[in-house]
C-alpha cells in the first residue's frame, strides 16, 4: 500500500510539472518552499536539496537556464529605481518567478509578469527579444536591500540570485561652509553628487529659504552627477545661505558673503594685520609690543 501511495505521489508532482499547476499559495509562502534535482541510482530515484556556499538553495547548472550570473550584485540609491536583471535562455518556457529571500517565510514578488503581493513599488519589466525578467524595485526604501531569487519552473526548477545593495546619496558644495566674493563678480557654486546611481530628477537652489532656479540673471546647469549655480554682477544683497537639493539626495549649503570694495579691502587688511609674521599680530595680543623694538 505505501509503495502504491508513493508512485502515486510521484505522478502528481511530475504531471503539475508537465502542466505547470501550483499547489497553492500556502505552500508558495512555506518556508518549505525548495528547489528540488533529483538524482538516479539505479532504478530508485530520489530527491534532495542542494545548498550554495552561502547556505541558500540554488538550482541545477542555471547556466544553462540563465545568462545573468548568480550572485550579482546591484546597487541602488535610497528614493531612486533599482532593476534587478533575470535573462533567460531563450529555448527555456518555463514562468519566472521573483522571490524575496530576506523574509521568513520567503515572500513571493511576481509569477510571470504579475505582481503577486500588494506592493505596486513592484513589477516585471519584460524584454521580450532580450528574454529578460527584470524586477524593477521603485522608489527604493532601506528595507528594500538583500537577497532576490529569480526562479524558472522548469523540471528540475532552477534559480540564480541577485543582492541589492541600497546606499544613500548626498550632494557636497564646493568651498563650503563660507565662500567670499567681491561685490559685481560673477557667484558660481558648484554642486557634486556622491554615492549617486542614477541622475537626479531635478535639483534645487535655495537662496535662503526661497528657490532660485528660474530667478532673472541665475542660470542653473544639471548634468548627471553635477549642478552649477551661476549669478552675475551680485552685490551684497545676494549674501546668505545657498542651498542644492537634488531629488533623492541629502542637500548641501553655503554660506555666501559678498563683499563691497571697501569690506573687500578690510577683511584683507584684517587678515594681513593679524597675520603671525606681522606686528600687529603682537600688538593685539600684547599692547606696546611695539615699544620693545
Amino acid at each position: 500500500m505505501g509503495k502504491c501511495a508513493n508512485i502515486l505521489v510521484r505522478l502528481i508532482v511530475w504531471a503539475c510539472f508537465l502542466t505547470g499547476c501550483t499547489f497553492g499559495s500556502d505552500l508558495e509562502n512555506s518556508k518549505d518552499l525548495y528547489l528540488y534535482h533529483t538524482h538516479q541510482r539505479g532504478p530508485r530515484s530520489y530527491v534532495s536539496k542542494d545548498y550554495s556556499s552561502n547556505g541558500l538553495l540554488k538550482g541545477v547548472e542555471s547556466g544553462k537556464v540563465f545568462l545573468t550570473p548568480n550572485s550579482t550584485t546591484i546597487v541602488a540609491q535610497i528614493g531612486g529605481t533599482a532593476k534587478l536583471p533575470c535573462v533567460v535562455r531563450k529555448f527555456n518556457n518555463g514562468v519566472v518567478s521573483w522571490i524575496r529571500k530576506n523574509d521568513l517565510p520567503p515572500t513571493i514578488l511576481t509569477v510571470g509578469l504579475g505582481t503577486y503581493i500588494a506592493d505596486d513599488r513592484f513589477l516585471v519589466e519584460h524584454v521580450r527579444h532580450l528574454q529578460n525578467w527584470g524586477l524593477v524595485i521603485k522608489h527604493v526604501q532601506i528595507s528594500d536591500a538583500g537577497t532576490y531569487e529569480c526562479q524558472v519552473s522548469l523540471h528540475p526548477t532552477t534559480s540564480i540570485f541577485i543582492d541589492l545593495k541600497v546606499i544613500e546619496a548626498i550632494a557636497e558644495i564646493s568651498g563650503a561652509p563660507d565662500l567670499h566674493i567681491r561685490a559685481g563678480s560673477r557667484l558660481r557654486i558648484v554642486c557634486r553628487l556622491r554615492h549617486s546611481t542614477e541622475p537626479p530628477a531635478y535639483v534645487f537652489w535655495y537662496h535662503d529659504h526661497r528657490m532660485i532656479n528660474h530667478d532673472p540673471g541665475v542660470r542653473v546647469t544639471i548634468d548627471r552627477s553635477t549642478s552649477i549655480l551661476r549669478i552675475e554682477d551680485v552685490d551684497p544683497s545676494f549674501s546668505g545661505n545657498y542651498t542644492c537639493y537634488p531629488a533623492n539626495a541629502i542637500p548641501s549649503y553655503v554660506n555666501v558673503h559678498v563683499l563691497n570694495a571697501t569690506d573687500d579691502q578690510d577683511h584683507h587688511e584684517t587678515i594681513r594685520v593679524l597675520k603671525p609674521g606681522n606686528k600687529g599680530f603682537w600688538n593685539n595680543l600684547f599692547p606696546g609690543y611695539s615699544q620693545f623694538w
